[in-house]
């Protein structure tokens, strides 16, 4: 086989290739492409997200925490959350925050990875269970654990836990088990 006898294979298989992609012309199958992309795959993951869950959540759009509760959290609670994570280095306004109402657990964990948030907090048992089913894996409240990645802790009842400093000492040594944001040795 010379080198023109292979080149001119390739060169075939390049242009049936080009021909038809998905039973159209290459450039009518190129032409149809959401081009609305503005500005990276990460944003349009997140827009598309509010845009299709946005009546269950609340709070920062780009969130480096997903709380997940039962039921909408008090502005107390909100509060709290949020002063926590900003302790821990992740800013103020870092929090997602997510009522899932009737959501599946299909719906759920779609919610969470187009949010993709860097830790998950349950709020509550009943969201911690439902958690727990989105990811397959055990979420037991009042314990750090991690899901796909992530560091997750979960409350019984974080609410009732803001009521006496005993009981907020308790949250918040729960809450010091999310990384530190920007502590590399945190993520390990």
């Amino acid at each position: 086989m010379s080198r023109d006898d292979g080149f001119a294979s390739f060169a075939a298989i390049r242009v049936l290739g080009m021909i038809r992609l998905y039973g159209e012309r290459v450039s009518r199958a190129r032409a149809s492409v959401k081009k609305t992309m503005s500005g990276n795959k990460y944003e349009v993951a997140l827009d598309e997200t509010w845009e299709l869950f946005g009546q269950y959540m609340s709070g920062a759009h780009a969130g480096l925490c997903c709380v997940i509760s039962s039921e909408s959290l008090s502005e107390a609670a909100e509060k709290a959350l949020d002063s926590s994570l900003a302790a821990l280095g992740y800013g103020h306004d870092a929090c997602t925050f997510v009522a899932p109402g009737d959501l599946d657990q299909q719906a759920l964990f779609v919610l969470i990875e187009g949010l993709d948030p860097i830790c998950i907090v349950a709020a509550d048992g009943k969201s911690a269970a439902l958690l727990g089913q989105a990811y397959r894996l055990a979420v037991p409240p009042g314990k750090a654990t991690r899901l796909l990645g992530r560091t997750t802790v979960s409350f019984l009842d974080f609410e009732s836990l803001l009521k006496t400093p005993q009981d907020k000492q308790i949250a918040w040594a729960l809450l010091k088990k999310l990384p530190r944001f920007g502590d590399k040795r945190s993520w390990k």
